[in-house]
């Protein structure tokens, strides 16, 4: 007999137990009142806009149970940001501070991971290893070991995997990358030869004459060394370290607690722009667009990349790359060029070219190819699809394509996650193709790191061609007790 979940709550409340939230597997896919179970760990910017927006507008078939966040102050204010999302009270909301305890709770289905960077890899492989559906923001992984541990940990546990590179769903942010790919995969623009990638500037602060070493908040207010996780700790706290810690860097509000001398105001500083917890945008920025541009590639990883131009950041604390240019190169001969505005004049989004000299141009949103470079001048583009996929010559995009790649045409881009736990199936980005495009990115952030040298490295068996690669690769640091690799051993151990 199938027992639904409004069913048993009625029975268990009625027996004078304490509410409790059941999960999903329980009552099996197809029980009506059946709604998956998720928890948010991150309380920060995209926590508190893009995801938690993403399942207000699915609470059809998912219910927020849990939030997450090592900060008290960004805790409490996500409860009212919920709040503001759905439109209604949230008294079911718990509220927790370590993380390890949404994974060990067993009314919990699935976790959105939105930390730090340096936080993804090891709290997607221990959700794997809890039983937990992962949905991780981007980039994956800190560093290449930990971006194929993820991998192996999602086929190992058979969980459903899914990531915030939204350039793959369509009615979102992705018409154009994918009718862009389709297109090329169809022939439109014979072979492909070069990719011009473009990615955004790091957004320095421009006071950096202020305190890096200020009092640690009370654990109560602010768990520093939780927040460190897997990255060293021989360090000393300051806001510029992590995030603004104030009423104003809470999106819903909430107590405000000291800004501080350390305090800029309308300046995205933190840890995106320190190389303890991140790789700069040619990941945080690039994992959107180096996914897009290998797309048509069949996901392959290149063979060789090279730092043309490597510019860093020579402030007191933050150290990642400011502009850059990158050339990757790939086994079909195909070259890509990976770079900022100021180091190589591309705009932000993707441009394919064809051994014609035919192209076509994609972007997130309205496309930002003059007319006068267009070859058919005739041709304007139309306020719909087409705003966001341009081309030289009217007829390569104007006939609908034939589909060559997984779609996720629901509306939004959370939903087919929330789908696909219900219904135990990889979701239209799998684990191996964010894998293989985190990795690319970590490359040219190697490259970046070792200018003007050529880093050949073997897609096949993932591995660099020189050993001395593998050992200057800068890496998280990992204290063993936060590492993703050693929950895998755990993974491994268990025989999953």
């Amino acid at each position: 007999m199938r027992i639904e979940r409004r069913g048993f709550l009625k029975g268990v409340l009625a027996a004078g137990a304490a509410p409790v939230v059941v999960p999903a597997s329980v009552f099996g896919t197809t029980a009506p009142s059946n709604k998956v179970q998720i928890a948010i760990i991150g309380c920060g910017r995209i926590g508190t806009t893009m995801d938690i927006a993403g399942m207000a507008q699915n609470e059809d078939i998912a219910m927020l149970t849990t939030v997450c966040d090592v900060d008290a102050a960004r805790l409490a204010s996500m409860k009212v940001t919920a709040e503001a999302f759905y439109r209604h009270k949230m008294d079911h909301l718990k509220l927790e501070r370590d993380y390890r305890k949404v994974l060990d709770d067993p009314g919990v289905d699935g976790v959105m991971i939105c930390t730090p960077d340096h936080w993804h890899a090891r709290m997607a492989v221990e959700a794997c290893l809890k039983g937990k559906d992962i949905y991780v923001q981007k980039p994956i992984a800190f560093s290449i070991e930990e971006s194929l541990a993820i991998k192996e940990a999602v086929r190992r546990t058979k969980r459903i995997f899914y990531t915030g590179t939204q350039q793959r769903s369509e009615n979102f942010c992705g018409n154009g990358f994918r009718w862009a790919t389709d297109c090329i995969k169809s022939g439109r623009i014979g072979k492909l030869v070069r990719i011009e990638t473009g990615i955004i500037d790091n957004s320095p602060a421009k006071e950096w004459n202020v305190p890096l070493m200020e009092e640690t908040p009370d654990k109560r207010d602010f768990d520093f060394d939780m927040w460190l996780g897997p990255a060293r700790d021989d360090v000393r706290y300051s806001q510029l370290r992590t995030h603004w810690r104030s009423a104003a860097a809470c999106p819903g509000g909430g107590r405000s607690i000291s800004r501080g001398p350390a305090f800029v105001p309308g300046q995205n500083v933190g840890w995106l722009q320190i190389q303890d917890y991140c790789t700069g945008n040619v990941s945080g920025w690039g994992t959107h667009m180096v996914d897009s541009a290998q797309w048509p590639l069949d996901e392959a990883m290149p063979i060789s990349v090279k730092a043309d131009i490597a510019n860093f950041m020579h402030g007191r604390l933050f150290n990642v790359h400011d502009h850059c240019l990158v050339t990757y190169r790939y086994a079909n001969g195909v070259e890509m060029k990976l770079g900022t505005p100021r180091a190589s004049n591309f705009k932000i989004g993707v441009r394919f070219i064809g051994e014609n000299g035919d192209w076509i141009y994609a972007n997130r949103f309205v496309s930002h190819i003059p007319e006068k470079d267009r070859v058919d001048t005739a041709y304007k583009p139309k306020a719909d699809i087409w705003r966001r996929c341009e081309a030289n010559r009217k007829g390569i995009i104007e006939e609908t394509p034939e589909s060559h790649v997984a779609r996720n045409e629901l509306k939004g881009h959370h939903r087919i996650w929330f789908v696909c736990m219900r219904e135990r199936k990889d979701t239209n980005i799998p684990v191996e193709a964010t894998c293989s495009s985190t990795i690319s990115c970590i490359l040219g952030y190697h490259a970046l790191n070792n200018p003007g040298r050529t880093i050949e490295w073997d897609p096949v068996n993932c591995k660099f061609k020189d050993p001395s690669d593998e050992k200057n690769l800068r890496n998280c640091f990992m204290r063993p007790q936060f590492s993703a690799i050693e929950a895998l051993k755990e993974i491994r151990k268990r025989g999953a």
